[in-house]
């Protein structure tokens, strides 16, 4: 799996991209950490397999987008796709720690486990932003609409609904068909297509 996501950045040509899988080969826990701490794919290898997971996810969606609207071929470029949905979590590489926990066993007695929990003293910058962020530094370009698909791919759950700014931001967003594409895609891979 790792090499089909590695040859399908590769794929875009895009200016930076070598810089981005060098981060994730060899400065970062990507290829290994959890999707999340305690929800989807919270497990050695979840962020790769759910970053695969969006990424079919939202082929399929491309393909049914266009043949119901053709016009929205021009605005869903499959480089964008790639690097939308392989990088959106880009944010959790080196987030997850292993820590020890407790819980009762079925006879009622107190076991330890290993669980992950996230650490985001390294680089508290928000979600779908620190993604975003951490992209533009290496110097991948991205267009507009990449970042605003990577920004808003939690859709409404990555907004404060008692800040309007956010809320309209978001509104025009969704004006994009990367960005709803995107969303669509993860959620749909998090919630219903992957083993959680």
């Amino acid at each position: 799996m790792k090499s089909q996501f590695l040859s399908l950045l590769r794929s875009t040509n895009r200016e930076g991209i070598d810089k981005v899988i060098h981060y994730l080969e060899h400065q970062s826990d990507f290829f290994t950490a959890p999707a999340s701490s305690h929800n989807h794919l919270n497990c050695e290898g979840g962020l790769l397999t759910h970053s695969m997971s969006v990424y079919r996810a939202a082929e399929a969606l491309r393909r049914t987008m266009i043949e119901l609207n053709p016009e929205l071929e021009a605005k869903l470029d499959p480089s964008s796709i790639i690097i939308c949905s392989l990088l959106h979590d880009l944010c959790k590489a080196n987030l997850y720690k292993t820590v020890d926990k407790w819980r009762k066993d079925e006879n009622n007695r107190w076991e330890s486990y290993q669980a992950y929990e996230a650490d985001y003293t390294q680089f508290p910058a928000g979600h779908g932003e620190k993604s975003v962020i951490m992209l533009l530094y290496m110097g991948l370009r991205l267009s507009p609409d990449e970042i605003f698909a990577i920004r808003w791919h939690m859709g409404a759950w990555g907004i404060a609904f008692h800040n309007f700014d956010e809320r309209q931001n978001f509104n025009e967003a969704l004006n994009h068909p990367l960005v709803s594409l995107i969303h669509s895609a993860d959620f749909l891979s998090s919630r219903m297509l992957e083993d959680n």
